[in-house]
């Protein structure tokens, strides 16, 4: 048997174990989430429902937040005598997953079966296309390496709150599938020698799809430029701003509309819905207040250690963390990747196959995070969660990271002994701990 067709044989069957392991904590999670236990799951919902009843995307109104409601919920766990129909402070979300997720809605009603399960279901399907499209972009990065981009799969696959996440009521997986589909084909197109002008129109199209879905994804668009000026780098101004303009109205002609609406829906130019958001959420816990109550170095501690811990998994609206030996055994994982990383990027091996794909993964992770750390100046938003959209890229790192303290001969055995330990604590995570929130 050729070399090539034994890699052929190891792609195929490491990403279907993939794809197999996230499918099993996926399902898993969206059966044991006991209703509405997953951040602002209600109101995703009742967005998904409204589409699905009028064919519009609802209004943000003053009356759709109500924190003394939202807070007796949480701690009644939602009980069934207690609606949460008047839940509808994400009605500002741009529309792209509604407008997918209104039909599998529809069907399910039609059909007598409970249409939150169903929109879960839908939800956790888009999450295969995370995983997907995580490979696909470290295949791009490491051709000639099967183990890195499984491994980074992978880990997409199994750590807990990401498939939590993914299999619940929300528009992230959608915004993460678009945002790692732009920088996937923006590396393409970088890499090629010569790029087709309805390459850019495709590029275009995907922009559109993550100014369309979700603000977490339009970091896709610096992204994006940036990538275009890197590939025609060598190329007149003719050339650079003939590609630019082709992939932004590409994207503009299909975004606008919705950018149009909410400025004469909310007015002074709230293009987003934004102001109009903050606005509302009247309640909601700010960080100036933590900072005068707590101090700004306890404030700091809170960010770093429940991000931290809620990024591996803290369930529910934050209220079932994680044993606490598990957090130790995570911060010692944490500190290897980092190490190694820094190692790698001194001495590892193998290099990716051009380097200015590291410069815009890192130039990704980077912009999540500034959002990230800039939403938290206002609002107090100490959520892992939020660092989801730069998964894939911080997936590949972490995996590079943790390459560098193993022999050749075991990495294939360590790494997966570790994405079997996490798949593990996912599963136990959906059969033990969720069940508790109901």
């Amino acid at each position: 048997m050729r070399m090539k067709e034994i890699e052929s044989r190891i792609w195929r069957w490491g990403i279907g174990l993939v794809v197999v392991m996230y499918a099993t904590t996926a399902l898993l999670f969206v059966w044991r989430t006991p209703p509405w236990q997953a951040p602002d799951e209600p109101a995703h919902f009742n967005y998904v429902r409204h589409v699905a009843e009028t064919g519009l995307p609802p209004v943000l109104t003053a009356d759709c937040y109500d924190q003394a409601y939202l807070d007796e919920l949480k701690a009644t766990h939602f009980p069934p005598d207690k609606p949460i129909d008047s839940i509808c402070y994400e009605a500002h979300q741009p529309p792209l997953y509604y407008a997918l997720a209104a039909p599998v809605y529809r069907l399910a009603v039609w059909v007598g079966v409970n249409p939150l399960y169903a929109v879960r279901l839908f939800s956790a399907f888009l999450g295969l296309g995370v995983i997907f499209m995580t490979w696909r972009l470290a295949v791009l990065v490491f051709p000639s390496e099967p183990l890195i981009p499984l491994a980074a799969a992978g880990l997409s696959a199994t750590l807990p709150m990401h498939v939590a996440m993914l299999s619940v009521v929300n528009n992230d997986g959608l915004a993460e599938l678009v945002l790692t589909a732009n920088v996937w084909y923006a590396l393409r197109v970088l890499r090629a020698p010569v790029v087709q002008r309805r390459a850019w129109v495709a590029q275009g199209l995907l922009l559109a799809c993550a100014l369309l879905t979700k603000t977490t994804a339009y970091v896709a668009l610096p992204l994006v430029v940036g990538a275009l000026f890197w590939a025609y780098r060598r190329h007149d101004r003719r050339v650079r701003y003939e590609s630019l303009g082709l992939v932004l109205v590409s994207a503009l002609v299909l975004a606008a509309p919705w950018f149009v609406r909410n400025a004469v829906v909310y007015g002074n130019g709230d293009i987003t819905g934004l102001a109009r958001h903050d606005a509302i959420v009247v309640g909601q816990p700010r960080t100036a207040e933590w900072v005068a109550e707590l101090g700004v170095a306890r404030t700091l501690k809170r960010l770093v250690f429940t991000t931290f811990h809620s990024f591996w998994g803290q369930f529910g609206w934050m209220a079932a963390p994680l044993p606490s030996n598990v957090y130790s055994l995570l911060w010692a994982l944490t500190l290897l990747a980092v190490v190694g990383l820094l190692l790698y990027a001194r001495f590892g091996v193998p290099r990716p196959a051009f380097p200015e794909s590291v410069w815009v993964l890192l130039a990704w992770m980077s912009l999540t995070v500034g959002g990230f750390l800039w939403y938290n100046l206002t609002f107090v938003q100490h959520q892992g969660r939020y660092l989801f959209p730069a998964l894939p890229a911080v997936a590949l790192f972490t995996v590079l990271g943790w390459r560098e303290w193993i022999a050749p001969r075991y990495q294939w055995l360590a790494l997966g002994l570790v994405l079997w330990w996490l798949w593990w604590l996912a599963v136990w995570s959906a059969w033990v701990i969720l069940p508790g929130l109901g």
